[in-house]
């Protein structure tokens, strides 16, 4: 299993990544005729999305693709450019730059900064409690109403299961369980904290 590339959000001018989501965000290449399909066990999706969210909402601003034939149309009149073959920084995908697409989104997302490696878990996306900072967006409408910083909570978090060992091992040792949480962006698997 492989830890999964996840979609991120620019937020305050800054790179956050979506640790958990009470709605998935309506945005689907097959509507665009894009089938996405993986080209490496990193991006199971065959996509991610970049998003930069304002008080004005959530605009789709960047998509990174792989297309099961090959068909790239253009979106929103922005034609996908094709990564150099020397780089690795898209990972193969195509890169929509600056489509631009507002999102009517309706529920809450939690976004995470400054990510502790020493909770790296390879596979999956990673737990919201290893982020320094966790914040948790409130939509409604597409409109962004509220937002409530979690990252005290994310670090009493951490200092509890450093203090009980036993409780991480016991997590860890029920295998379909761990698998289930690590490729979910529930929040009642990622956040079971909130409310």
């Amino acid at each position: 299993m492989t830890a999964q590339v996840g979609d991120r959000f620019i937020y305050k001018g800054d790179n956050y990544s979506i640790v958990a989501i009470s709605n998935p965000i309506q945005f689907n290449p097959l509507d665009y005729g894009i089938n996405p399909v993986a080209c490496c066990s990193a991006c199971w999706n065959g996509y991610w999305c970049d998003y930069h969210i304002s008080m004005k909402g959530i605009m789709l601003q960047n998509l990174y693709i792989n297309s099961e034939n090959d068909y790239y149309p253009e979106i929103n009149n922005v034609n996908p450019e094709k990564e150099d073959k020397k780089s690795f920084q898209y990972m193969g995908h195509h890169l929509y730059r600056n489509i631009n697409i507002f999102m009517e989104y309706t529920g809450k997302i939690l976004i995470g900064k400054g990510f502790i490696n020493k909770y790296y878990i390879h596979m999956g996306y990673q737990r919201a409690w290893a982020y320094e900072v966790l914040e948790e967006l409130v939509f409604d409408n597409g409109k962004l109403v509220k937002t409530v910083d979690h990252s005290e909570m994310a670090k009493k978090l951490r200092k509890e299961l450093e203090n009980r060992p036993e409780e991480i091992k016991k997590i860890s040792d029920n295998i379909p369980l761990f698998v289930e949480e690590s490729f979910s962006l529930e929040m009642k698997d990622k956040a079971w904290w909130m409310k």
